[in-house]
């Protein structure tokens, strides 16, 4: 049988959801019911369609929160999901799927591109953008999600370059990752634990997909290092009023035109870094605590409200308070 165990009202507080879900206890409607009920509940509004309804459908999902993250275990028969843009314009969501196939091999559409993932490499699926995910045949699957906001600073332009490719199990940092993803997993660790280790597992993320390239632009190993050096310093410092861009540079070890060029080398500006990681700090804290919009201002390095505001609203298209009353 199915059972769920949320920790809050809302229906997608994914990272605090528990999910185990067998439908071959089911029968013929039920099992698919119960599967496309998850994947709403646990990610967003999707269509599935499976090849054949005339017989039972031989599925098992074990999701659980780990830190910020949310992991799951599937195993299912061949089926096709769909995320349309009416979809994504009545259930709007901007995390992204980490999808190691771990037996099998699946097909994804997203941004204009086709990839087939096989054992072991992964693919990026961003839920804020249209995709179709195929099996062919049963497949096996790691799905981690994570909160969009945590990556998007880290991965310039990652809904337009990263997502409808596959990220290669063969060598280097992305198997890494994928092994890395895999084994967590089968660990069941303390809250404790679990959220440093999710922190980690978000920075190496970002830095294997920055080392594989963004688009048909790789980065070598060490401009991905340089890039990820340099956003470890703006996440370190943003709750700094007086950090600049020349303070990011001397603090990453660079100069301040070689920061300015490896960002324009991504289509963005060091400041576009800057903002951009304040802004999504300031997101998270508004989901996930109780302090006043004044103290988060603060906490994320502007030092008037009134500014704090209009750049939040010029990313965001909202006021932290609507925001924060829309995700709580």
């Amino acid at each position: 049988m199915a059972e769920r165990a949320r920790s809050s009202d809302s229906a997608r507080r994914e990272r605090e959801s528990v999910l185990s879900l067998r439908t071959g206890e089911l029968d013929l409607g039920e099992g698919r019911n119960e599967w496309r009920a998850a994947l709403g509940s646990l990610y967003a509004e999707m269509d599935v369609d499976w090849p054949s309804t005339r017989r039972a459908l031989d599925a098992e999902w074990g999701g659980r929160p780990f830190g910020d993250l949310h992991v799951s275990t599937i195993r299912c028969d061949e089926q096709t999901v769909i995320r349309s843009p009416a979809m994504i314009r009545s259930d709007s969501c901007a995390d992204v799927l980490v999808c190691v196939v771990t037996d099998g091999v699946v097909q994804i559409e997203q941004a204009g591109r086709q990839a087939v993932v096989a054992d072991g490499a992964f693919a990026l699926l961003d839920l804020g953008a249209p995709f179709v995910f195929h099996s062919p045949s049963t497949f096996g699957q790691v799905v981690v999600r994570v909160p969009g906001e945590r990556v998007a600073a880290r991965i310039p332009g990652l809904a337009d370059r990263c997502t409808g490719r596959a990220f290669d199990a063969g060598a280097g940092s992305t198997a890494i990752v994928g092994r890395l993803l895999t084994d967590i997993a089968g660990q069941d660790l303390p809250t404790a634990t679990a959220a440093p280790f999710a922190a980690s597992v978000i920075e190496m993320l970002s830095a294997a997909v920055l080392e594989a390239g963004v688009g048909n632009e790789p980065l070598d190993g060490h401009r991905a290092q340089d890039m990820a050096r340099v956003q470890r310093v703006i996440a370190d410092h943003l709750h700094d009023a007086d950090l600049t861009l020349p303070d990011v540079a001397h603090l990453s070890g660079m100069s301040l035109r070689a920061v300015q060029k490896l960002a324009k080398g991504v289509g963005a500006t060091p400041s576009d870094w800057l903002y951009g990681a304040r802004i999504e700090r300031a997101k998270h804290l508004l989901r996930t605590t109780g302090d006043p919009v004044s103290v988060i201002c603060e906490q994320v390095g502007f030092r008037d409200l009134s500014h704090f505001g209009r750049v939040f609203r010029r990313q965001t298209g909202t006021s932290p308070g609507r925001y924060r009353a829309q995700e709580v």
